[in-house]
């Protein structure tokens, strides 16, 4: 079955239907749009400010600037439901994991552990290797998207991306 993609996403070439960050509870992408009216209201409410205007002015997160500690402020602001806490969605407000590229600096043998530092979920360890170095050991089950590591790495090796999320909520117009 092809992944349905609203015109938004057609006209950036997103055929994917992966779209943009949308912030935590955010209904299926391809109603998002159509629901949401571009109130700024989620980006008023957000504390952490990291939720911008994105393109044509539809809320997107923007992890360079911090991760979300998933207060519930957007959600609860939003007064067209785009942005959506059910019960079925409230332990897992999004489907975003990190991913780290190679261009890691414990990959590449230098000392660096900002973003373990900052992992409250501890989803982000080091192994020690022979040599004294240590790898990273990304848990992708314990990976909660907060995004808190993309802002801390000095390299920006690591970074947020979609994963399929079965129980996202389609809402109808």
């Amino acid at each position: 079955m092809a992944k349905r993609i609203n015109r938004m996403q057609f006209l950036r070439g997103d055929f994917e239907g992966e779209g943009a960050f949308r912030p935590p509870w955010a209904i299926a992408e391809n109603t998002f749009t159509d629901i949401c009216d571009r109130c700024d209201q989620c980006l008023k409410a957000c504390p952490l400010n990291i939720i911008k205007p994105g393109i044509a002015g539809f809320p997107e997160i923007d992890f360079s600037r911090g991760g979300c500690d998933f207060c519930e402020s957007c959600a609860q602001a939003c007064p067209t439901q785009a942005l959506h806490i059910t019960d079925s969605n409230i332990e897992m407000p999004w489907q975003h994991i990190a991913n780290v590229k190679t261009s890691c600096l414990s990959e590449n043998g230098v000392v660096c552990r900002c973003c373990g530092d900052v992992c409250e979920m501890h989803a982000i360890r080091f192994k020690l290797v022979v040599g004294g170095s240590a790898l990273i050991d990304l848990n992708t089950e314990e990976c909660n998207g907060c995004g808190e590591c993309v802002s801390v790495c000095p390299v920006q090796a690591i970074e947020m991306q979609h994963v399929q999320n079965a129980n996202q909520l389609e809402i109808n117009p």
